[in-house]
């Protein structure tokens, strides 16, 4: 069987480089998003006066005021942890749906699941070690010792680890041909799919953030590496038949997808620079709306993404039917 030569090889790890590291800024993003709207959402419900912008939650309401006790407190900086647990759980059946396909959304769905995981363990982590006001306010409203906070700050870090050690099989089960995570070329898949996008990923992140400089959204992407760590170290544990394909997988980058990305970070920085406010029922209403449409259209986007990845590959299957059937010359010889 003929191999496939360097340049083609190095071109197919660019498109996969692009695509991880388009998928990790966005599933970022959406994790974000989804996460910080909520807190939001439930203080608006308690009449906490509240502004949500693309590096923070700020809240208005003074900490002293009569709308701040245990209960409301608890729920607000609680609800973003479940809902986060809530489309892990969601992310991680979607990715067992798509992870036979050739779609690109798999790989958002294996970074959101992983970026969920993160945003609900290693931001505590971070959070306490570091200090960091809204990440570990859970703990000091519960009024935990310096000592539990230690020991839960090492429980997380380990089970971060952990995560990492069984996200190694769905992180190769990614890919889109058994060619790309064969003994030869397993090292180079996970350093395109994994740890280059990682890299770019947050420094794309860092950028976006700009001017603001919010030091648990940048620290956070390190919590993410300490789960990405694993990988490095047990991807060639992994049992998988050591295939080789006879074409390798049509592996690029969409222009659409890239308009998408584009006017996501366009539109992110527009609308979340500018604010968008919670806490009468006036402002929970136009705060829900206006949630509902950015939000719909980035699933939109995404669907369409993912039909033309289905329909390309119905085409080249087809196309391979085609080639193995007998020619009307041979059908008469």
């Amino acid at each position: 069987m003929e191999r496939i030569n360097s340049s083609e090889k190095e071109r197919i790890f660019k498109y996969i480089r692009i695509n991880s590291t388009i998928m990790y800024v966005l599933a970022f993003l959406f994790v974000y998003f989804i996460y910080q709207f909520f807190t939001a959402f439930i203080a608006g419900q308690y009449y906490l006066r509240v502004v949500l912008f693309y590096h923070e939650v700020k809240f208005l309401t003074p900490d002293n005021s009569k709308f701040w006790y245990s209960d409301s407190a608890l729920a607000v900086f609680s609800t973003g942890p479940i809902i986060s647990m809530v489309f892990a759980f969601i992310f991680m059946m979607l990715f067992r749906k798509y992870s036979n396909t050739d779609s690109v959304i798999k790989v958002f769905l294996l970074w959101g699941v992983l970026h969920f995981v993160n945003r609900i363990i290693g931001s505590f982590a971070i959070g306490t070690i570091f200090l960091l006001y809204g990440s570990n306010l859970i703990a000091d409203w519960l009024y935990l010792g310096m000592e539990f906070k230690i020991l839960l700050v090492a429980m997380a870090i380990i089970l971060l680890i952990v995560i990492g050690n069984f996200s190694v099989y769905p992180i190769l089960n990614s890919s889109n041909s058994f060619s790309l995570i064969n003994k030869r070329n397993r090292a180079e898949f996970i350093k395109n799919q994994i740890f280059i996008p990682w890299f770019f990923g947050s420094l794309i992140l860092f950028v976006l953030f700009l001017p603001r400089f919010p030091l648990h959204e940048l620290l956070i992407n390190l919590s993410m590496l300490i789960m990405l760590i694993p990988v490095y170290f047990q991807f060639e544990r992994v049992m998988i038949p050591n295939i080789e394909e006879e074409d390798y997988p049509e592996n690029k980058t969409s222009w659409l997808l890239i308009l998408l990305f584009s006017l996501l970070i366009i539109g992110y920085r527009i609308i979340f620079g500018k604010g968008i406010p919670f806490g009468t029922e006036s402002e929970n209403s136009l705060g829900v709306s206006i949630v509902i449409v950015l939000a719909s259209l980035m699933i939109i986007g995404i669907i369409i993404i993912g039909i033309r990845s289905v329909r390309q590959k119905r085409k080249k299957v087809y196309e391979m039917i085609l080639k193995s059937l007998p020619n009307d010359a041979d059908m008469v010889e």
